[in-house]
């Protein structure tokens, strides 16, 4: 059995595309950084046995001069990621969607267990402690926030 050997021209070619897909990433990367939106205590809630969807929380940070709101999101293992919240109306909590989640000019919000949090439909897989999704934030100022959020048993809802 014969291997082909790239040519140097092909090597530098491969070299000059993974070079500008690494720029690309960083400039990304900048581009999050410089609108300032930081992300941390990421998390997911385990599904429950059956079912195909669960939540996700974190705190978003804001620490620049104007304020920007989460307008949409998606997760490496689901169909779909709404934002939503928990109200209490006539004594009962209700959850439903929500168009935006403001994050203040200096300041945080938090996504918590009865509040406001995300919820990813249309689980591929069940998802077990240990596991990791990935998150894609996109705010209403066209930057993109990317998070490895750990997945928590249920027994774990609180960080």
């Amino acid at each position: 059995m014969t291997h082909a050997i790239p040519s140097s021209r092909a090597s530098a070619r491969l070299f000059r595309s993974a070079a500008a897909l690494a720029a690309m990433l960083l400039a990304a990367a900048a581009t999050a950084a410089a609108q300032g939106i930081a992300v941390r205590e990421a998390w997911v809630r385990e599904a429950a046995a059956g079912r195909a969807v669960t939540g996700a929380f974190l705190i978003l940070a804001n620490p620049g001069d104007k304020p920007v709101a989460l307008v949409r999101g998606a997760a490496s293992v689901g169909d779909t990621l709404e934002l939503h919240e928990m109200v209490r109306d006539n004594g009962m909590m209700k959850m439903s969607p929500v168009q935006r989640i403001e994050v203040p000019a200096k300041g945080e919000t938090a996504l918590r267990p009865g509040g406001l949090h995300l919820m990813i439909f249309g689980l591929k897989k069940p998802l077990v402690p240990g596991d990791t999704v990935r998150l894609t934030l996109t705010f209403d100022d066209g930057s993109r926030v990317q998070v490895a959020a750990p997945v928590r048993a249920m027994q774990q809802m609180m960080p």
